[in-house]
């Protein structure tokens, strides 16, 4: 599907630039580009904006302006499947435009922006904030001046488009065929189609860092003899009076435990896709679950971290949440905007819950006397769902947080649930209204666990 995008939003875009374009001169299949206020930093590594091993088609049209591309998936429809972050930056933008519809402009420093438009709905990110590569964003929708579920993709440099790169190839998406369109021109045919495999794999590792509550919650960073642990993603389980730590770094998973310094070693998980990632023990087993293309894969210490497919497809790459109940394993995932539970006991048969309209990057779960919650994000706040309510989606109060951050904890029947605000984690619980209280830690992502009632954050 194609969009025309108004040349007003185009207009008000480019007055960001210090320099107007003050020449413009075709040369054989050459774009001709204003002369920028400072010359543009090196270009980053783009990435296509989805997970890891997707194809999508490129395309543009007569009159789409040169370098505009429309993005649409090879493997099915479009609607709904994850945007990814291009590359690590601050969100400038995140909100509605009444002709990209719902959409996000990412800084990346060095005079280079990424634009993503028509989402399906209000993006999970808010402007300020940092993302990183590979970090969820949005999901494809058909919003604002549209004509069907697609992607509209633009790479900005100092305040101009130009040719978008993925994986330091260019794209080969330059010319609209037109004459008329700009502010730029680019001689030649409207340049055809071309699929493109994502290897967006993993964002950018950072360092985790951990706080406690018994420490006043003092963040310090998680490192040992072999260096800091990082990681684009984490989850953290307590087995034995041991605190293990599980990140993702370029599409493979690590393990670090605190009874081996925090040591970083390598699983052997590979190929993970986005930043879903959860932990669990079952009977002094670890399980870790993770998803690749689409599917939930299970690897468990028991079995030399051999990753299974669990035969549940068709979900986010960056929500997952996994607890233990009774000895049962519960997996929940999100599959177009709406959370779905499979456990071990039920062949892994992936239900849907009823829970709707929920962010694709935040997710959590636990179990309280054998009934089962489920915490999401939904416009900003938090809702609380459990079993013995028929999954009723019921919205905390808990509101202004990220929908891409989000984990939970229950210390002795209290229910606690971590988010991102500003940047920074707060901590809410059952016994407090839900009041939601700045903890100092920083962050864009979080996870949580419990040692002998001290609950432990790691965020990165």
């Amino acid at each position: 599907m194609t969009s025309k995008p108004a040349r007003t939003l185009a207009a008000a875009f480019l007055a960001l630039a210090t320099a107007a374009t003050s020449a413009l001169a075709a040369v054989a299949a050459t774009a001709v580009v204003a002369t920028p206020a400072h010359a543009a930093g090196p270009q980053p590594h783009f990435q296509l904006p989805f997970p890891c091993g997707e194809t999508w088609r490129l395309a543009t049209y007569y009159g789409h302006d040169d370098y505009d591309i429309d993005m649409t998936f090879t493997g099915g429809g479009s609607s709904g499947r994850p945007i990814l972050a291009s590359y690590g930056g601050t969100v400038t933008f995140a909100g509605w435009g009444s002709s990209a519809g719902w959409h996000v402009v990412i800084d990346h420093g060095g005079g280079w922006q990424t634009r993503y438009m028509h989402m399906i709905e209000r993006p999970p990110v808010a402007a300020g904030q940092w993302v990183a590569t590979g970090q969820g964003i949005g999901r494809v929708g058909s919003t604002g001046n549209s004509t069907g579920p697609h992607l509209h993709y633009e790479q900005i440099r100092d305040g101009v488009r130009s040719e978008a790169w993925f994986n330091g190839v260019p794209s080969g998406i330059t010319s609209d065929g037109s004459p008329h369109t700009g502010p730029l021109y680019v001689s030649g045919p409207v340049s055809a189609p071309r699929n493109v495999t994502s290897n967006n794999c993993g964002s950018t590792a950072r360092q985790v860092w951990e706080a406690a509550s018994n420490a006043g919650w003092r963040p310090l960073p998680v490192s040992g003899s072999a260096g800091s642990v990082t990681g684009s993603a984490t989850a953290a389980i307590t087995l034995g009076g041991t605190k293990l730590i599980y990140t993702v770094n370029n599409g493979n998973v690590y393990e670090a435990a605190s009874n081996t310094g925090w040591r970083n070693l390598w699983t052997g998980i590979s190929g993970v896709s986005g930043n879903a990632l959860a932990a669990i023990t079952v009977d002094g087993v670890k399980y870790v679950y993770t998803v690749a293309g689409g599917n939930v894969y299970e690897a468990s210490s028991a079995n030399g971290w051999r990753n299974l497919w669990t035969g549940i497809s068709g979900v986010s790459d960056n929500a997952l949440a996994a607890i233990n109940v009774n000895g049962v394993k519960y997996v929940y995932t999100v599959a177009g905007g709406t959370v779905h539970e499979a456990s071990s006991a039920n062949g892994w048969r992936n239900l849907n819950s009823g829970i709707s309209g929920v962010s694709a990057s935040a997710l959590a779960a636990l179990n309280v006397g054998g009934v089962k919650h489920v915490y999401t994000v939904v416009g900003g706040m938090v809702h609380e769902a459990a079993s013995n309510n028929g999954w009723r989606n019921l919205n905390s109060g808990i509101g202004g947080v990220s929908g891409s951050a989000l984990a939970a904890l229950n210390v002795g029947g209290v229910k606690h649930v971590y988010t991102v605000v500003g940047g920074m984690v707060h901590e809410a619980a059952s016994n407090n209204g839900w009041r939601n209280l700045n903890s100092g830690v920083g962050g864009s992502a979080v996870s949580a666990t419990t040692l002998d009632g001290v609950r432990i954050l790691y965020t990165i």
